[in-house]
């Protein structure tokens, strides 16, 4: 017991537990495409979106203000955002558009009515999702600019595979850029670290089976004091927030992995499609199959 005790005076001489916000980012995909039709109306996701165009021309519709994309600023659009966008007037939702090679040209493209569309889709983490509806507009500096060519160069590479070079150099990018939000944007909600713990393990597991006396035992709680104490801090039961977590992915899933819903249902940790499908439409209004209709596009 002596020797251990020496060696965590080594390691950390101070007795103090720290605890410290969790940010714990989540790359969902980054990709980098040319469009000759952007329409979409009232889109709105559990995460994080980064727009980066170089040619002008795209617009972000969000709360009667229009935003225009250009080559020195840079979007962020945080979690349940709803916004619209338009790249040609007209009427209905449209989308063209395809992956950027080596053979494209900036040039060319602006010639044929076209824009350049870099967007990374992430998340950071409970507490850091949590920030006021709103585009973010940010300064594009020299700095920014060389990552953000740095991330277009590895996708027109290899669109599929981002080794551990690119992937830091994207979590460079996202932490500068979300870093500039100013911080009275931010719900500043402290939460206890026991209900972090907690929603940090659901994270990891939803996949599994997940009961509150499980949850219960990660913490070292009674199961009717984490109830409480989960209520206080976030809001809504734990249960209705595992529900909830537990959509969320299947969005995601939809969003960027072609699996079937039956495939979707069981990752999320639901029995069968139809008890997915009906928690599914009582949260999001529609059922998965007229989601992935709508929404659940590769190229937004």
């Amino acid at each position: 017991m002596e020797g251990n005790q020496n060696i965590n005076l080594r390691s950390d001489p101070s007795g103090i537990q720290q605890h410290f916000s969790v940010i714990n980012i989540k790359m969902h995909c980054c990709r980098y495409w040319k469009l000759s039709e952007w329409e979409l109306n009232n889109l709105s996701f559990p995460f994080w979106r980064l727009y980066y165009n170089s040619l002008p021309g795209a617009v972000i519709m969000f709360s009667d203000n229009n935003y225009s994309l250009q080559r020195n600023q840079l979007f962020l659009i945080p979690p349940y955002t709803s916004f619209s966008t338009q790249l040609k007037k007209g009427p209905g939702e449209r989308l063209n558009g395809s992956r950027m090679t080596i053979e494209d040209q900036l040039p060319h493209l602006k010639e044929q009515g076209m824009v350049d569309h870099l967007f990374i889709h992430f998340n950071l983490g409970f507490q850091a999702d949590q920030l006021k509806p709103g585009i973010y507009q940010l300064n594009v500096d020299p700095a920014i600019e060389q990552l953000l060519d740095k991330i277009k160069q590895a996708t027109i590479k290899d669109n599929s595979h981002f080794g551990q070079s690119t992937t830091l150099i994207l979590y460079q990018l996202i932490i500068q850029m979300v870093n500039q939000i100013p911080f009275e944007q931010w719900k500043n909600r402290k939460f206890d670290y026991r209900v972090m713990k907690v929603i940090d393990y659901i994270d990891k597991h939803l996949s599994e089976k997940i009961s509150n006396e499980s949850l219960a035992s990660v913490t070292a709680m009674a199961t009717n004091s984490l109830l409480r104490l989960f209520k206080l801090n976030t809001g809504t039961s734990l249960q209705q927030f595992l529900q909830q977590k537990r959509i969320e992915k299947a969005v995601m899933l939809m969003h960027h992995q072609q699996v079937s819903i039956e495939q979707v249902a069981e990752d999320c940790g639901f029995s069968d499609r139809p008890h997915f499908s009906k928690v599914f439409k009582r949260i999001t209004g529609i059922s998965p199959a007229a989601y992935r209709r709508l929404h659940a596009s590769p190229e937004r």
